[in-house]
């Protein structure tokens, strides 16, 4: 038995330093660590990482990039947020997010946004605001501080569409656009004037929200389940209003 599990020990080591594992860490002093992420804890913001040597956990000082790859749900989760089925969107994507949310990782920030929009679409928002509060505290500034901030507007306006309307607002100045903006600029980008349109949208404002949309679908399809969300809505308003036209 012993020989048994010295050799399965071998063979996962073998695994690991041929990289064939799925994650990946860089440190500040540039080791390159490859294994499987674990958890991200919110109290110590540490990493938890397996690997050939053990399971050991890195503070996010220490950590220069993490590469994590889409665990098994991910692109399921993409397919039933573009079809609105919001519990299947929770099933396939909250254990990835409780797991992981603090790690920047498109994959990941594109999990968390989606499954705060699936709880706002349940009723549950409640559960939208915690999770874009932890969010917001994962990352305070730059484009995923934007998401968490966007996300926390939605929340926390409810019915209020005026005031949602103005929660954006004020968020203008943060919005980082470019004839070539980074791919985590572009995603914060889609998630506001997504959340923007949507806002015009119930106040019957129906051409800045299809311009909104198209912004999206056209400008920022990245993620790629909320550039086809925003198409939809687009192909919708234009089926119900023929005669509505942009600029």
């Amino acid at each position: 038995m012993r020989q048994i599990c010295f050799c399965f020990f071998l063979l996962s080591s073998c695994f690991l330093d041929l990289g064939l594992c799925q994650d990946q860490i860089r440190l500040k002093n540039g080791e390159v660590i490859q294994g499987t992420a674990v958890k991200f804890d919110e109290t110590s913001m540490t990493l938890t990482f397996r690997f050939s040597k053990g399971t050991l956990g890195y503070s996010q000082t220490d950590l220069a990039e993490v590469i994590l790859s889409e665990r098994p749900g991910v692109a399921e989760g993409r397919k039933a947020l573009a079809a609105g089925q919001w519990d299947q969107v929770v099933e396939k994507w909250k254990t990835a997010v409780d797991e992981l949310m603090g790690v920047d990782s498109p994959w990941v920030l594109e999990c968390a946004g989606g499954l705060g929009q699936a709880y706002l679409a349940q009723g549950k928002v409640a559960d939208a605001e915690s999770l874009y509060g932890k969010m917001k505290k994962f990352y305070s500034s730059g484009p995923a501080g934007l998401r968490a901030d966007v996300g926390l507007a939605e929340a926390t306006a409810g019915k209020d569409t005026d005031g949602l309307l103005k929660k954006l607002q004020l968020l203008e100045g943060q919005l980082q656009e470019g004839l070539r903006p980074v791919r985590a600029d572009r995603e914060a980008l889609a998630e506001y004037y997504f959340a923007r349109g949507k806002a015009y949208e119930k106040k019957e404002e129906w051409k800045k929200a299809l311009e909104d949309y198209l912004r999206v679908s056209a400008l920022y399809p990245e993620p790629p389940s909320l550039g086809l969300r925003a198409d939809q809505r687009a192909q919708a308003l234009r089926q119900s209003r023929k005669d509505l036209v942009t600029d």
